[in-house]
C-alpha cells in the first residue's frame, strides 16, 4: 500500500482543524458553553497538579514501588479512554468527509484519511497538552526529578496517541460493517441506544470499577501495559528495558493501525449503503383504510397521524432534541436503582416528562414539520381541525404505550395505594392528550421552518427555543395540581391544612388538572385548527 502525501493530508487536517473551530464558535450560546468548559478544565488541572505534586513528594521520600502495578492500569485505562472516544467519533460524525465527493474525486482516500488523523491529533492535543504538561511539571517539581516529570509526560502521550491510532481503525473497521451489513444497518439505532445505556450505567449507577479490571489487566500484560512502567522505571522500580520496548512497539504498531484504518475507510466511502430494509417480492397493497384509529378521529386525521409516525420512524434524528431533558430522570433513577427505594416524585417526573416529549417531539412545530410538503398538506382539503386533530393524535397514542406503564409501574414500586394508582394514571393520560393540543398553539403561534445542524451531515428542523419555553412553562402550570397531589407528603401536608382527606385532596387535583388541560388544550387546539386554515404561503 502507498504512503499517503503529506501535503495532501496537512492541507485537509487545517482545512478541516478550522471548520470544527468554526462549528465550536458558530454561535455565542455555543461559544460560552465551551468557555464555561475549558474554566472547569483548568480548575480540575489546578486541583490534579495540586494532588500530582503531594505524589512526587511521596516519591522522594518513601517510595511507590508497591504502586507499579497501577502503572499498567492507568495506561491501559488510557488506551482504552482513548480508542472508545475516538472510535464513537468516527462512527457517528467524525468519520465522514465535509463534500465527500468533491475530495475523493480530487485526492486519494489515504491522503484524506490521513488528514482526518492529523485533525484528530491536533484536537487532542488541544485538550490535553495543558492538563498533561502541568500535571508532568507538579511530578517533577514534588519528586525533584525532571526525569520522572518527562516520563510521565511521555506515557500519557504515548498511551493516548496509540488509542486515537487504535480507535480510528477501530471506528472505520465499524463503520464499514454498518456499510457492508444490512443487519448492522437495520438494528444501528437499537446498538447505539445500548451503547448509550450501557455508557450511563457505568458513570451513574455503577459504584467502583472493579468489573473493568479484568480487562485493563489483560490490556496491561500487552506491551500497552509495559508503556505504563516508564515512570516507575525512571525511579528503579521497574524495567527500564521492558518500559522502552513497550513505548517502541507502540511507535511500530501505528503505520499497521493507519493502514487498517485506511482499508476500512476507503470500503466505507465507496461502498453502497444499505437501507437497513427486509427485501420482499410481495407488492403492499394500497387502502384507504387509515386503521383502528380511523373510527375514533375520522379518516383525514387518522392519515395525518400515521403520516407522522411514518416521518418519525423514517427521521428520528427529528426527535433526539425531546431527550436532552431526560437527564433530568438520571438522578432519581440512579437513586432508586442504588437504594433500591423509588422516591414518591419519580412517578410524577416520568408522566410530566413522558407528556412533554411526546408533545414536543410530534405537536411543536407542526407546520415546519410538513417542509417542503406544507403546500400540498394546505391545498389538499383536509380541515385545520382535522389536521391539528391527527397530529395530537399522533402524540398521545405514541405516548401513551409508554409514559403510563412508565408512571404507573414507578408508582407501584413506591408504592402508591390503588386508589392513587388511578388517580395517577388518569392525571397521565389527561396530560398526553392535554399536552399535545398546548403544543399545537404554540407550535402555530411560534412555527420553525429553518433546519438546525445536529452532526456534520444531519440539519433536521427542530422548534424554536422560545417555543419550547413558552410550552414548557405552561404545561407545568396546569399539570401542578394533579401530579403534585401525588406527592405523598404534599398530599399529606396540603390535606392537613384544607382539613380534607389526602384521597379527596388527590382527586381533586385530578379534577382540577383535567379541566386545566382541557380548556387551556381546547383554546390552544382551536388557535391551531384556525392558524392552519388561514395560513398563506
Amino acid at each position: 500500500m502507498r504512503l499517503p502525501n503529506g501535503r495532501h493530508a496537512s492541507l485537509l487536517a487545517r482545512v478541516e482543524t478550522k471548520r470544527r473551530i468554526r462549528v465550536l464558535l458558530r454561535s455565542r450560546l455555543q461559544a460560552g458553553a465551551l468557555a464555561i468548559t475549558a474554566l472547569f478544565m483548568l480548575v480540575a488541572t489546578a486541583g490534579l497538579s495540586f494532588a500530582a505534586y503531594s505524589v512526587g513528594e511521596r516519591v522522594a521520600t518513601e517510595g511507590v514501588a508497591e504502586y507499579v502495578r497501577y502503572g499498567r492500569l492507568g495506561a491501559s485505562a488510557l488506551f482504552l479512554v482513548g480508542t472508545a472516544l475516538t472510535g464513537l467519533r468516527v462512527v457517528g460524525e467524525q468519520g465522514e468527509l465535509d463534500h465527500e465527493a468533491g475530495i475523493l474525486t480530487t485526492i486519494p482516500h489515504r491522503d484524506a484519511v490521513f488528514g482526518l488523523l492529523l485533525a484528530e491529533l491536533v484536537g487532542l492535543a488541544a485538550y490535553v497538552t495543558i492538563p498533561l504538561v502541568c500535571l508532568s511539571v507538579a511530578v517533577a517539581l514534588g519528586s525533584g526529578s525532571a526525569a520522572l516529570g518527562a516520563a510521565v509526560l511521555v506515557t500519557a502521550a504515548t498511551t493516548l496517541v496509540l488509542g486515537l491510532f487504535a480507535g480510528q481503525a477501530f471506528g472505520y473497521v465499524l463503520r464499514y460493517g454498518f456499510v457492508a451489513s444490512r443487519l448492522l444497518a437495520r438494528y444501528k439505532t437499537a446498538l447505539a441506544v445500548l451503547v448509550f445505556l450501557a455508557y450511563m450505567y457505568v458513570v451513574t449507577v455503577s459504584q467502583d470499577a472493579s468489573f473493568a479490571i479484568p480487562l485493563l489487566e489483560a490490556v496491561g500484560a500487552t506491551p500497552i501495559g509495559w508503556v505504563g512502567l516508564l515512570p516507575f522505571a525512571v525511579i528503579g522500580d521497574a524495567s527500564l528495558v521492558e518500559a522502552l520496548a513497550g513505548v517502541a512497539v507502540s511507535a511500530a504498531v501505528l503505520p499497521i493501525l493507519l493502514g487498517v484504518a485506511t482499508l476500512a475507510a476507503g470500503a466505507a466511502w465507496y461502498a453502497d449503503e444499505p437501507t437497513g430494509e427486509r427485501e420482499t417480492t410481495t407488492h403492499e397493497s394500497t387502502t384507504i383504510d387509515a386503521g383502528p384509529l380511523e373510527r375514533a378521529v375520522g379518516r383525514p386525521s387518522a392519515w395525518v397521524a400515521r403520516t407522522a409516525w411514518t416521518r418519525a420512524y423514517r427521521a428520528p434524528m427529528k426527535l433526539v432534541f425531546v431527550l436532552y431533558p431526560a437527564f433530568v430522570l438520571v438522578t432519581p433513577v440512579v437513586e432508586a436503582v442504588r437504594t433500591g427505594v423509588v422516591a414518591p416524585s419519580l412517578p410524577v417526573i416520568f408522566a410530566v416528562y413522558g407528556a412533554w416529549a411526546a408533545g414536543a417531539g410530534f405537536a411543536l412545530n407542526l407546520l415546519g414539520d410538513e417542509g417542503a410538503m406544507l403546500p400540498v398538506t394546505l391545498t389538499s382539503g383536509v380541515s385545520g381541525t382535522a389536521f391539528v386533530r391527527g397530529i395530537v393524535s399522533a402524540a398521545a397514542v405514541a405516548g401513551a404505550p409508554v409514559v403510563v406503564p412508565l408512571a404507573v409501574g414507578a408508582g407501584l414500586l413506591v408504592p402508591f395505594p390503588p386508589v392513587q394508582l388511578v388517580l395517577l394514571a388518569l392525571s397521565t393520560v389527561a396530560l398526553l392528550v392535554g399536552a399535545g393540543m398546548l403544543a399545537t398553539g404554540i407550535g402555530t403561534a411560534l412555527p420553525r421552518f429553518e433546519s438546525v445542524r445536529i452532526s456534520r451531515s444531519r440539519r433536521v428542523v427542530a422548534p424554536s427555543l422560545f417555543a419550547f419555553g413558552v410550552y414548557s412553562f405552561v404545561l407545568v402550570v396546569v399539570a401542578s395540581p394533579g401530579l403534585a397531589t401525588q406527592v405523598p407528603f404534599v398530599a399529606d401536608a396540603l390535606a392537613d391544612q384544607l382539613g380534607v382527606s389526602a384521597t379527596a385532596l388527590r382527586a381533586g387535583g385530578t379534577v382540577a388538572t383535567a379541566v386545566l388541560v382541557g380548556v387551556c388544550g381546547y383554546v390552544s387546539y382551536r388557535s391551531a385548527a384556525k392558524k392552519v386554515d388561514d395560513w398563506t404561503l
